[in-house]
C-alpha cells in the first residue's frame, strides 16, 4: 500500500480497474478517484491489459467486469492473483447467474456485486479486508452453495462412509 500525502494519514488501497465498456470504465474510474483512501493504478479494458498492469505494479484490489472479451473476469482475476496473490478481487456484473458467480469465486473473487449497486458498496468492497459478501438474494446464494458442494464432491475421490450427494441435502 502507498502512503498518502502528509495531510491525510494512513495507507492508500491501490486499485486496478478492468471494464471493457468505455463509458462504464470512465464512471468507475471517477468513483474510485472520489475516495481519498483509494488510488487508481490503471483502468484497463481487457484481461491481457489487466494482467500486464498487475505484473508491473503492486495491486491491493481489483474491480473486474465479469463479462469481457479475451476470457472475461475469471481470466483477469487469475492473472491479477498470479502477480499479486494477496489482491482483493471484486467482481462486478449485470448478471448473477449461479455458474458465472461460481466461476468468479473459483478464480479468486472475494466479492461479487451487481452493476447498479450503491456506489458506497463498490468503494467499501475495494477497501475491505478479508471476505465480503456476494450481493445476491439469499435463495440464489443457497442454490450456489449447493452447486459448489456438488462440484467439490465431483472433483474429489469418494470417501468411505461419506454420504452421497442426494443424502447430504
Amino acid at each position: 500500500m502507498t502512503q498518502r500525502d502528509a495531510g491525510t494519514p494512513g495507507p492508500l488501497t491501490r486499485v486496478l480497474l478492468c471494464e471493457n465498456d468505455p463509458a462504464m470504465r470512465a464512471a468507475l474510474a471517477d468513483l474510485i478517484l472520489s475516495y481519498p483512501t483509494l488510488e487508481l493504478v490503471a483502468a484497463t479494458s481487457d484481461p491481457d491489459e489487466a494482467g500486464e498492469v498487475a505484473r508491473q505494479n503492486h495491486i491491493d484490489a481489483a474491480l473486474l467486469d465479469v463479462r469481457m472479451p479475451k476470457g472475461g473476469g475469471p481470466r483477469a482475476a487469475r492473472l491479477v492473483r498470479e502477480h499479486n496473490p494477496g489482491a482483493r478481487i471484486v467482481a462486478l456484473s449485470a448478471h448473477a447467474e449461479r455458474e458465472v458467480v461460481l466461476e468468479m469465486l473459483l478464480a479468486g473473487a472475494s466479492e461479487y456485486l451487481i452493476k447498479g449497486a450503491d456506489e458506497n458498496a463498490i468503494g467499501d468492497a475495494l477497501q475491505r479486508t478479508g471476505y465480503g459478501h456476494l450481493g445476491m438474494p439469499s435463495m440464489e446464494l443457497e442454490e450456489m452453495v449447493f452447486a459448489l458442494v456438488e462440484r467439490l464432491r465431483a472433483a474429489s475421490p469418494a470417501q468411505p462412509g461419506a454420504p452421497a450427494a442426494a443424502e447430504a441435502r
